[in-house]
């Protein structure tokens, strides 16, 4: 029964990616269609690859999900199903009425009422808000006696701990280059308020005013700009902004499920689920921790580029006691959200690309490239944070340093009720999918 419930963890979570995937198709390509730079069929092949290429880097989503919003130990494989159920059926329902809602925040409202329900209304279920200690990071010069601590042997690729007088020092080496960091105390602030509510609110803000400036900074250089000129240059420069946005929003959305697959084969291989498993099977049985020297598939990707093209890449350091992914559930999730991507999100392209504001080539770089940046730095800081909020708010910011009659007000206010339901609607069929199977027998307290 356990090892069943551990594979149907994996396979609802790869339902939900693929839901996941065309319903924010539209993020990463609605700009591009609405502009007519690309074809539909051609941005969607454009945004499947990029996501594709995006979800081998970054997992810092993941760890969020998997661990810092709600408490462990009320998180069982049935629970974490009833979670995906709800989540996927929100995606469904806003993808069928061609609203742009967050496809993240379906899934943490899921995982926090399914929680919820699984501690009988025990609101210390929710990590809502944590303050802890933590080792801050800082980039220093490599000096001579950190060097002279590692050896006359080669360096390995990936990360290596040292302690060099009273300093923990972590040394990351990557294709011959060597960068240093020193640990020192800090706190870190977690939790649902400071991972997701106040990103919540501010990633729009941010959107809103990044687009805006964005677009009348480029109003202001190109004023003297022919139109055809402008059109010309941007409908090719709109390429590189579209995939910018598409490998954010790979690196944003798809480790969300990579964290929440691990956390269940991680839970199924230390009560010894796998042990009694098919040998062809024993794939399935990880470990924790993260091995330092292990390079990340994305990490790989990049070490096969010529030197002059790896533009000083570095990874970031492996903190050994982080939860490593597995390579095949990271190929697995890549491939499964771009597949999903490849399907399309047609009805919310056109409710982003057509209905909201009528766009140019120079909108559409200016609202896919500032939304891509607010994805790129705060999935870095693990914020799982919309891809539809960011890209929509961006939209709007262009669309007024144009002119405020520009945007749509009908359109914005039924984004706007459907981003404030998501977390809450998606709780409450979470709570009451966990209520429902624990009256069935499918749970057991």
């Amino acid at each position: 029964m356990e090892l069943f419930l551990a594979l149907a963890v994996i396979i609802v979570a790869l339902v939900f990616t693929y839901t996941n995937g065309f319903h924010d198709t539209a993020n990463a390509i609605a700009t591009v269609v609405g502009t007519k730079v690309l074809t539909p069929r051609q941005a969607i092949m454009l945004a499947a690859v990029t996501n594709l290429l995006g979800a081998f880097f970054g997992l810092a989503v993941a760890k969020t999900i998997s661990s810092g919003l709600v408490d462990p130990k009320y998180i069982t494989q049935q629970v974490v199903i009833c979670a995906l159920i709800s989540a996927i059926c929100w995606n469904l329902l806003t993808w069928w009425f061609g609203l742009p809602s967050s496809s993240s925040h379906a899934l943490i409202g899921s995982l926090v009422g399914a929680a919820l329900a699984s501690a009988h209304g025990n609101w210390d279920a929710i990590k809502w808000n944590e303050v802890k200690p933590k080792a801050k990071k800082v980039l220093v010069e490599p000096s001579a006696e950190a060097l002279q601590a590692l050896g006359t042997g080669p360096l390995k690729h990936g990360t290596t701990v040292l302690h060099v007088g009273t300093n923990k020092v972590v040394v990351v080496e990557f294709s011959g280059r060597i960068q240093m960091v020193i640990e020192k105390p800090d706190i870190e602030k977690s939790g649902l308020l400071h991972k997701v509510i106040i990103p919540m609110v501010t990633s729009p803000l941010v959107g809103f005013l990044g687009g805006l400036l964005v677009m009348a900074g480029l109003y202001s250089l190109l004023r003297n700009w022919r139109p055809a000129t402008v059109n010309r240059v941007f409908g090719k420069l709109q390429l590189a902004s579209s995939a910018y946005m598409g490998f954010s929003h790979g690196m944003n959305d798809a480790t969300k499920c990579m964290g929440i697959i691990t956390l269940a084969l991680v839970a199924a291989t230390k009560t010894h689920v796998f042990e009694g498993a098919p040998s062809w099977m024993q794939f399935l049985s990880t470990t924790d921790g993260s091995d330092l020297h292990k390079l990340s598939l994305g990490d790989t990707l990049v070490s096969w580029l010529p030197s002059f093209l790896q533009l000083g890449y570095m990874p970031a350091p492996i903190d050994p006691k982080s939860q490593g992914v597995p390579d095949w559930v990271v190929v697995l999730c890549a491939l499964t959200m771009a597949l999903g991507t490849a399907a399309g999100g047609w009805r919310i392209i056109r409710t982003l690309g057509h209905k909201m504001v009528k766009l140019q080539p120079v909108h559409g770089f200016a609202a896919e490239t500032t939304a891509a940046t607010v994805l790129a730095v705060t999935g870095s800081m693990g914020m799982p944070v919309s891809t539809t909020h960011a890209i929509t708010t961006s939209i709007m910011g262009v669309g007024c340093a144009k002119r405020f009659s520009a945007l749509k007000l009908k359109v914005v206010e039924r984004i706007v009720w459907a981003w404030v339901l998501t977390i809450p609607a998606a709780a409450g069929v979470a709570y009451l999918l966990v209520q429902l199977s624990r009256l069935v027998g499918f749970i057991h307290d």
